[in-house]
């Protein structure tokens, strides 16, 4: 009986053993975009199977200057942009002084000697937050000696920060709750609460003098958005952005990420794709009570999350893949974020 065992045994052993041979031998022949990205050579999912950068969005990166790490253009009299490539500011020079928008951390380091540079002689007097999170605002210190400087964020900003301080993170010193707007040197600042990314309230900032609108984590001009709709808590109000900010008079927006400023068309582009994922992962949800049954059968009825899963990656993996075919040459990235785009979809579908 003992022999018979170890015999079975040995059998079953080899019967896993060559299960998870095949199982490998098949995840190192298939290029799925919605798996682990491969450093190794030879994994299907090499890094190198992605699509590169569209030539049209390599095209409008701005130059980096390699002493200062930033790229800085006036953009409009007085308006000034800064990025080091990933992140986004602006500073506005009036004759009374200089406002700011935003501190990422990456390089509000830099920032002091830069507004010097490019506003001499003018003191900061403002520090304007587009919303709580940290990569956007942590770099605010730099700040923090500054005399007199005025900090403005919405309420539910200012009352997260209270209860949950941020390291870098200066307190605001004025809160507005509803649309505040402010002159400061003959220029105006219009702040609009929204809804599109933050877990709390996001700020649409606004500079009609300048028609310049800044509103962070949207979009990213030339790419479609980072995983999760640029990691939005509420994908529902994020589709309501785009019509919302059209509203705008504006040449150029800021959002925070990618090196490139936005413009109307960017917007107007990035929103027939956020659409086009809308209607690609409901109209593949129609069928998945019938893909979840399927699985769950195929199981035995014994592991209802695993059927899900199976039927949530069977509708991203074809959503994904129709959205890849008729984007892939419009916008770069798409191959990288397009399953966690229709996923995000899937799952506020099964929500609601």
């Amino acid at each position: 009986m003992k022999t018979k065992q170890r015999l079975l045994s040995a059998v079953a052993a080899l019967c896993l053993t060559t299960f998870a041979a095949q199982a490998e031998n098949t995840v190192l022949t298939q290029f799925i975009t919605g798996n682990d990205v491969g450093m190794v050579p030879g994994h299907a999912n090499h890094f190198t199977a992605f699509a590169p950068e569209l030539p049209a969005m390599l095209a409008r990166m701005p130059e980096i200057n390699p002493e200062t790490g930033l790229h800085v253009s006036e953009i409009k009299p007085g308006l000034f942009f800064v990025t080091e490539g990933v992140y986004q500011s602006a500073f506005l020079e009036t004759n009374d002084g200089v406002i700011v928008f935003d501190a990422p951390p990456s390089f509000a380091h830099k920032l002091p000697e830069t507004i010097a540079a490019h506003a001499p002689g003018k003191a900061i007097n403002y520090l304007v937050y587009s919303h709580g999170h940290s990569d956007h605002i942590g770099g605010a210190n730099i700040f923090g000696e500054v005399d007199g400087l005025q900090i403005i964020a919405h309420a539910d900003v200012a009352e997260s920060l209270s209860k949950s301080p941020l390291p870098g993170v200066l307190e605001p010193t004025l809160i507005f709750m509803e649309p505040y707007e402010f002159t400061f040197g003959s220029e105006t600042v219009k702040l609009t609460p929204a809804s599109f990314h933050a877990e709390d309230t996001d700020t649409i900032i606004y500079l009609p003098g300048q028609n310049f609108v800044m509103a962070v984590d949207t979009i990213t001009p030339g790419e479609v958005p980072f995983m999760n709709f640029g990691a939005t808590s509420d994908i529902g109000a994020y589709m309501t952005f785009f019509d919302t900010i059209l509203e705008y008079d504006f040449d150029y927006i800021l959002s925070g990420h990618v090196s490139a400023l936005g413009t109307r068309d960017d917007v107007i582009i990035a929103r027939g794709y956020a659409q086009d994922v809308w209607q690609t992962a409901i109209s593949g949800m129609e069928s998945f009570y019938d893909s979840f049954n399927e699985a769950f059968a195929t199981i035995e009825y014994k592991n209802a999350n695993l059927a899900y899963r199976v039927a949530i990656e069977s509708i991203r993996r074809e959503c994904a893949g129709e959205i890849i075919d008729r984007w892939d040459s419009k916008l770069s990235v798409v191959d990288v974020w397009a399953d966690s785009h229709c996923q995000t979809v899937i799952l506020h579908k099964i929500m609601h």
